[in-house]
C-alpha cells in the first residue's frame, strides 16, 4: 500500500516536471522566436534605409546637382544606419594640407582640443558647434583621427574612444567621445576626404557589423561625390563655353566684316584665332574724306584677357582716330589712356597707317612687327622701319619721344602688308618657322593677282605649314595697294 502511494506520488511530480520543463522550453522558444523577430525587423529597416539612401543619391542627379544636399544624404544615411548621435564629412583642401568640414550633422564632438571657455560654449548650443568646426580646419599632419585615416587611407574603429588618447577629452558630456567610426571617402586612387561618427544613442558602442555597413556607405559616397564633382566641371565647362561663344561673337562683330571701298586704294584684311576669341586686331576708320586708317595690333597673351584689352584698345583708337592726319600722334594718346589700365605683365604692338587719296601713306610703329612694302610688281620687297616702342609699357614720357611718323610715296601696284607674328613665327611639326622669306616668296608668287588673293593665298601657307602643329598664335594681317 505504502509502494503504490509513492509510485504515483513519484509519477505526480515527474509529470511536474515534464509540464515545468516542457513550459520553460517553450517560453524560451517565445524569446528566442521573439529575438528571431526584432533581428528581422531590424534588418528591414537597416535595409529600407540604405534603400532610401541609394534612392535619395539618385534623385540628387537627376536635376543640377547640390554638393551640401548630397552630403546631407550621406551623412542622414550612415546615422540612421549605426544610430550614431553625431556625424561629419572631412573633404581635403585644394593644397590638401587641411581637412574642411563639408558637413556637420548632430553633436559630433571636436577632432582637436579646445579652450574649456569656447567648449562651454559649444556645448550649449549645437548650432554654434556646427558652426565652429565647420570654421575650424584639421592640419594634414596632425593627430587627430581624420587626419590620420585621411593620411593613411586605413579606417579606424575605436568602440571604447574614451580610453583612446588620440580622441580629446572635455569636461562637458556632450562634447566627449564614447565611440567612434572613421573610414576613408576614396574614389579609386585618389583620397577625397573622411566619413566619421561618433557616439551612439543609449550608450552602446559601434559594432563590427556597423564599421562593415559605414565602410560600404563610404564607398558609394565617395563614388557619388566624385561623379558630382565631374558633373559640376561638366556643366561649368558648358556655361565657360557658351560665355567664350558669345565672346567670340562680338569680337567678331567688332572686327570689320569687309574692307572699305577707299579712292586710291584697294585694301583687304583677315584673322583667324588661335583660340575661341583673339587677341589680335584689325580695324579701317575713315579719318576724313580723303583719308583713312588702318591699324593691325597683337595684344601679349591669348584668350580671353588679350581679348579684353582688344577690345579696349579698338574703342581708344576709334575715338582719337578721326580727324587726326598723324598716325604716330594718334598712337601717343591711345598709349596716355590705356596705361593706367593695362596690368604690368601685358602690352599691345601696333602699326597704324593712314592712306592718303594722293597716293601715299603715313604710319608709325609701337614695338610691331615692320610692315613690308612690294614695289616692281612685287619683285622688290622691303620693310619698312619706324621707330617706336609697344603701348603700355611706358606712360608717355619715353613713348611720346620715341615714336615717329614715316612717310611712303606708291606708286601704282605698290603694296604694304602690315601682319602679326602669327604669320612670321608659325611652326611646323618639326618646329621650324615659317620666317620672313617664306613670306617674302608668298608675296611675290600671289602679289601680282589681288590684295584679296594675296591675303587668303597667305593665310593658307601658313595654315599648310603648321599642319601637324597647332596653331600656337593669332594670325592677322591686312594688305592696302595703290589702284592702277
Amino acid at each position: 500500500m505504502h509502494g503504490s502511494v509513492w509510485y504515483f506520488v513519484i509519477c505526480g511530480l515527474a509529470v511536474v516536471v515534464g509540464a515545468l520543463y516542457l513550459r520553460r522550453k517553450l517560453r524560451l522558444s517565445h524569446q528566442f522566436q521573439n529575438k528571431l523577430q526584432q533581428e528581422f525587423v531590424a534588418l528591414q529597416q537597416e535595409k529600407k534605409i540604405v534603400y532610401d539612401f541609394l534612392h535619395d543619391l539618385g534623385e540628387a542627379f537627376t536635376e543640377e546637382i547640390d554638393r551640401e544636399h548630397l552630403l546631407r544624404i550621406i551623412v542622414t544615411c550612415a546615422r540612421k544606419v549605426t544610430a550614431a548621435k553625431g556625424a561629419a564629412i572631412y573633404l581635403w583642401n585644394v593644397d590638401r594640407d587641411k581637412l574642411i568640414a563639408a558637413i556637420i550633422s548632430g553633436a559630433f564632438p571636436p577632432p582637436l582640443k579646445v579652450d574649456n571657455i569656447v567648449a562651454d560654449q559649444l556645448a550649449a548650443r549645437q548650432e554654434d558647434l556646427e558652426a565652429f568646426l565647420t570654421l575650424e580646419a584639421i592640419p594634414a599632419d596632425s593627430g587627430a583621427v581624420i587626419a590620420e585615416v585621411a593620411r593613411s587611407g586605413v579606417a579606424v574603429h575605436a568602440e571604447q574612444a574614451d580610453a583612446d588618447n588620440r580622441f580629446p577629452w572635455f569636461r562637458q558630456k556632450v562634447l566627449q567621445t564614447e565611440t567612434y567610426l572613421a573610414v576613408p571617402l576614396h574614389y579609386r586612387e585618389e583620397q577625397l576626404g573622411v566619413l566619421a561618427l561618433a557616439n551612439r544613442e543609449e550608450g552602446k558602442s559601434f559594432s563590427r557589423a556597423d564599421f562593415d555597413l559605414i565602410k560600404s556607405v563610404a564607398d558609394q559616397a565617395a563614388y557619388s561625390l566624385q561623379h558630382a564633382k565631374i558633373y559640376r566641371q561638366l556643366t561649368e565647362k558648358k556655361r565657360l563655353d557658351h560665355d567664350i561663344e558669345v565672346a567670340r561673337e562680338i569680337q567678331r562683330i567688332l572686327l570689320p566684316a569687309s574692307a572699305p571701298q577707299v579712292e586710291g586704294f584697294n585694301c583687304a584684311a583677315m584673322n583667324i584665332p588661335a583660340q575661341e576669341v583673339s587677341g589680335d586686331y584689325f580695324d579701317f576708320i575713315q579719318i576724313d574724306e580723303h583719308r583713312w586708317g588702318v591699324a593691325v595690333a597683337d595684344v601679349s597673351g591669348k584668350g580671353v584677357p588679350a581679348s579684353l584689352i582688344m577690345a579696349m584698345c579698338r574703342s581708344v583708337l576709334r575715338s582719337k582716330a578721326p580727324g587726326n592726319t598723324s598716325p604716330a600722334q594718334v598712337l601717343r594718346e591711345v598709349n596716355r589712356q590705356l596705361y593706367p589700365d593695362i596690368r604690368e605683365d601685358m602690352f599691345i604692338t601696333m602699326l597704324y597707317l593712314i592712306m592718303d587719296g594722293s597716293g601715299t601713306i603715313t604710319l608709325a610703329r609701337a614695338g610691331h612687327e615692320a610692315a613690308l612694302l612690294c614695289r616692281d610688281h612685287f619683285r622688290h620687297i622691303e620693310a619698312i622701319e619706324a621707330p617706336g616702342m609697344a603701348l603700355g609699357i611706358d606712360a608717355g614720357d619715353v613713348f611720346d619721344e620715341v615714336i615717329k611718323d614715316v612717310t611712303v610715296n606708291l606708286s601704282p601696284l605698290d603694296t604694304v602688308v602690315a601682319y602679326t607674328d602669327g604669320i612670321n613665327e608659325a611652326l611646323d611639326a618639326e618646329g621650324n618657322e615659317f620666317g620672313q622669306e617664306q613670306l617674302k616668296a608668298v608675296l611675290q608668287a600671289a602679289g601680282p593677282q589681288s590684295v584679296d588673293f594675296l591675303v587668303k593665298t597667305i593665310v593658307e601657307r601658313v595654315q599648310n605649314f603648321s599642319s601637324g602643329h597647332p596653331q600656337n598664335d593669332d594670325i592677322t594681317l591686312a594688305a592696302v595697294q595703290r589702284s592702277e
